[in-house]
């Protein structure tokens, strides 16, 4: 469990510290690879916590979603509309939200989403594990 927070919320923090260390519990499951975990992690924060607050956790939950419809099933639209959809959500976050360097997300994924439209085969390629955007914390 991470330490309790004593720094004041501002626009940028939103969770509890309890959602929080739920937050930091997903994006681990997401950073190794464990994209269905993951998803069903952020899911299940995204039921717990404020509509207001849910904005950063519904961006990754679908993030979470197209990788592992990237990786596991082959990809396709429905992927690719995933990652846009998170895309458009990550732009309102920049630079920064509940200690997730948005902008640094925002500018990956959209790297990766054009590398995986300018390809003839769907699918994830021999790289895209090293490729896929990770989720970073601001230091």
């Amino acid at each position: 469990m991470r330490a309790q927070h004593a720094a004041p919320r501002d626009q940028t923090t939103t969770l509890t510290p309890e959602h929080d260390d739920q937050l930091h519990a997903a994006v681990a499951l997401y950073n190794r690879g464990a994209y269905f975990d993951a998803q069903q992690a952020f899911e299940t924060l995204y039921n717990q916590i404020e509509a207001g607050d849910q904005a950063l956790v519904r961006s990754l939950m679908m993030l979470a979603t197209g990788m592992h419809l990237h990786f596991n099933r082959g990809g396709g639209r429905g992927a690719l509309n995933l990652f846009r959809q998170s895309l458009v959500i990550l732009d309102d976050l920049k630079p920064e939200r509940d200690e997730i360097a948005t902008g640094e997300l925002f500018d990956a994924l959209e790297a990766y989403l054009l590398e995986v439209q300018g390809r003839t085969k769907p699918g994830a390629g021999f790289f895209d594990r090293w490729l896929a955007p990770k989720i970073r914390y601001v230091r």
